[in-house]
């Protein structure tokens, strides 16, 4: 079977992980990437046997709003342009788009009436533009208007839409009444774990973690994110002479957080730059918490993939979520990979990690919960198997 996939994510384990899935099941896989750092578009096949499409774009990540919406505006001319001139010939049967962003819909609809045929797979992670209200999208209407417009329309040309969790469903259905209820599937993240990596202690060494009980956000540090609970929590926390609070990433709001940080005179918080794959991975491993954050504000019910990363280490989670989502019920609670509270019920975080931290056989419980719950439930080959069902179901009809 022929795929084009387009995507923002294709470096993210993410998808690069469902991209092999679906290459180690025999398939044909094009990736189309924008690119901010290349000179020339091109097809490159790389040694997994995925074939990568990549233009030149502007800047998407880690950018103001403003300068965002310019470039997202500008990417569906990019993304068609170079659609029609390097895969004029391409019948692909599947059609995947990841969101963010929506800026490939007219890549996408091009793709499709070219090729009747062909279904069109859209895996929602990022419910745009309603997301983006919090952070005063809508107060710039003709942008918020236009990224809506075509919202709508990309629901409508899509044949599936694959959501992160029931309530994810539920939204999407309440704010687009008209969209059939047939469309919509239910697919959550996924991950595939590695299972023969082990424990490699020298690397607390290496980054000076040496007898520290590690609490741990790895990922981006942006507005959704709400990030600041976490240094008020590490400053309630300072009482712990071993604890440290370690920040992994880059984004938006890590200079702010560096600084407020600073400002609050915070001995046990760290932030490091992203890291070597190898060495986050054995860093993760040798950590005690991992952290989750939600800002209390935000609108729509996120899922942070970075949960089953967390889960696949064998870190038990301390989540502070926003009231909209299922995150609790749906990840936490479901796995007992850990514990999780809303982000303005304070007291009942700072308890939470009191918990986590007196109690080693709770974590090493959860550990072995969110590990094996994510191996029952959550693999990539899950992931693949909801895209192909929902694929055959219509090949079946005809």
């Amino acid at each position: 079977m022929k795929i084009l996939f387009f995507t923002l994510g294709y470096e993210g384990k993410l998808y690069n992980d469902l991209i092999k899935e679906f290459i180690k099941n025999s398939h044909e896989v094009v990736v189309v990437i924008p690119d901010d750092q290349i000179s020339k578009t091109e097809i490159i096949e790389t040694e997994d046997k995925i074939k990568l499409l990549r233009f030149r774009s502007l800047p998407l990540l880690n950018i103001g709003v403003i300068r965002k919406g310019i470039a997202n505006i500008l990417l569906p001319y990019l993304t068609i342009s170079t659609v029609k001139k390097r895969l004029k010939e391409y019948c692909p049967d599947l059609i995947l788009m990841s969101t963010p962003p929506l800026a490939f819909y007219n890549a996408v609809k091009y793709v499709k009436k070219r090729n009747p045929e062909s279904v069109f797979y859209l895996i929602l992670r990022d419910i745009h533009p309603e997301g983006a209200k919090f952070i005063g999208l809508d107060r710039y209407k003709l942008i918020y208007n236009y990224f809506r417009r075509i919202e709508i329309k990309l629901y409508n040309l899509s044949n599936f839409i694959g959501c992160m969790s029931p309530r994810n469903i539920s939204f999407i259905m309440e704010k687009n009444p008209d969209i059939p209820s047939s469309k919509m599937r239910l697919l959550p993240n996924w991950e595939t774990i590695e299972e023969s990596i082990g424990l490699d202690l020298s690397i607390k060494t290496k980054y000076d973690l040496n007898n520290k009980f590690v609490a741990v956000y790895g990922g981006n540090m942006g507005i959704p994110q709400g990030l600041d609970i976490i240094l008020e929590l590490a400053k309630c926390k300072q009482k712990y002479s071993d604890v440290i609070f370690l920040f992994v990433g880059r984004g938006t709001e890590k200079e702010r957080l560096e600084n407020l940080s600073k400002s609050m005179e915070l001995s046990n918080v760290r932030f490091m730059d992203f890291l070597p794959k190898k060495d986050y991975d054995k860093l993760m491993r040798v950590c005690d918490i991992g952290l989750i954050s939600l800002h209390p504000n935000v609108p729509i019910p996120n899922i942070p993939s970075k949960t089953l990363s967390y889960f696949s280490m064998k870190l038990p989670v301390l989540a502070s979520v926003d009231p909209v989502t299922d995150y609790g019920s749906f990840i936490i609670d479901a796995s007992k990979g850990g514990l999780w509270s809303l982000a303005k019920d304070f007291e009942l975080y700072s308890n939470n990690f009191d918990i986590l931290y007196k109690d080693p056989v709770l974590r090493n419980q959860m550990k072995e919960d969110g590990y094996n719950y994510t191996k029952e439930n959550f693999s990539t080959a899950i992931a693949y198997n909801e895209i192909i069902s929902a694929f055959m179901s219509i090949k079946s009809q005809n």
